[in-house]
């Protein structure tokens, strides 16, 4: 299986001890472009431990500066934190979905995907999605069959329960935010789901939103070996989805790309951590955006082709 490999200046962002909001991480970035300015948004964590969705901007998808809080808890259902945002230019909209916390002490219940929605980084319309312990969610960047398509993340919080990375399509944007269809959705989660775990002992959650190659929709994700012990080891993988029908895999990893072994992935708020969160073509190359010990982004890459063909010879 082909390795992802580190850019040789990680960490491309590290946190800002001068910013309360990010003083103990800056992490979990997902790049977006508007203008031909770049986008990193990313989970800042505060010397309290309270998450914020922050931004920063660049003239290229390696350097970044202008920091700043751009989506904060303030709504009963992301009152403890907002975490972790995936991003997609759908349109001329920009999709936002993030972890929102709306319970202390944390419990499985209170952990859900929320949604921002802007035009231009500066002004947001903001929802609650689903309505049961879910992570990770990334809208496709074009409708599929003519509907709103996306990949989520149920169960993350539920051990043994083993989390699902599933599909969802909406007929509507309103759908994305509705009550009714997520309660009928989740009553029939299982037709939705994407097999992808090689073992129920190990925890899959969606990492960087799709994007669409001629072979295929190319997505990343992470991939825990061995979650419920103390000898996890977080990886991450690759998969590629029908563009007509992404619940149909048309190749998957056979194993991990990377896993924790640089010093700024072994060493940190949670060590030995590798998570994918982000991630863009540029030419023949793929960048992979991912956290490093919950503690700052990094960067690392792959030739696109010989990604495909290694998913596809990995068919499982």
């Amino acid at each position: 299986m082909i390795k992802l490999t580190r850019y040789p200046h990680n960490p491309i962002l590290i946190p800002e001890e001068k910013n309360e909001w990010e003083k103990s991480g800056a992490y979990n970035g997902c790049i977006a472009k508007l203008n031909d300015i770049y986008h990193l948004l990313y989970r800042g964590l505060s010397s309290t431990k309270t998450s914020v969705i922050a931004h920063a901007t660049g003239e290229d998808f390696l350097n970044f500066s202008g920091r700043e809080i751009l989506i904060k808890p303030d709504r009963n259902w992301d009152r403890y934190g907002c975490e972790d945002p995936r991003v997609t230019q759908l349109g001329e909209d920009y999709y936002i979905f993030y972890t929102g916390l709306s319970n202390q002490p944390l419990t499985p219940d209170g952990i859900k995907i929320c949604m921002a929605k802007t035009k231009d980084f500066n002004n947001f319309e903001k929802h609650p999605v689903t309505t049961f312990n879910s992570k990770a969610m990334a809208l496709f960047p074009e409708k599929i069959a003519g509907k709103y398509a996306a990949l989520l993340t149920v169960s993350t919080d539920r051990p043994p329960l083993p989390a699902k990375i599933c599909l969802a399509y909406f007929n509507s944007e309103s759908d994305i935010y509705s009550k009714d269809y997520w309660e009928d959705w989740f009553s029939r989660q299982d037709e939705f789901s994407l097999s992808l775990l090689r073992d129920p002992s190990h925890q899959v959650e969606l990492g960087a939103p799709p994007i669409k190659t001629e072979a295929g929709w190319l997505f990343i994700y992470s991939y825990t070996t061995n979650y419920y012990t103390n000898d996890k080891v977080f990886g991450i993988e690759a998969a590629l989805l029908d563009l007509n029908n992404p619940h149909n895999i048309i190749g998957r990893s056979s194993e991990a790309m990377l896993t924790p072994e640089a010093d700024y992935e072994l060493y940190g708020e949670v060590p030995r951590v590798v998570f994918p969160s982000g991630a863009l073509i540029e030419g023949n190359t793929l960048w992979v955006y991912y956290g490093a010990a919950d503690t700052c982004i990094c960067l690392a890459s792959c030739k696109v082709d010989l990604l495909i063909k290694d998913l596809i010879i990995s068919k499982p």
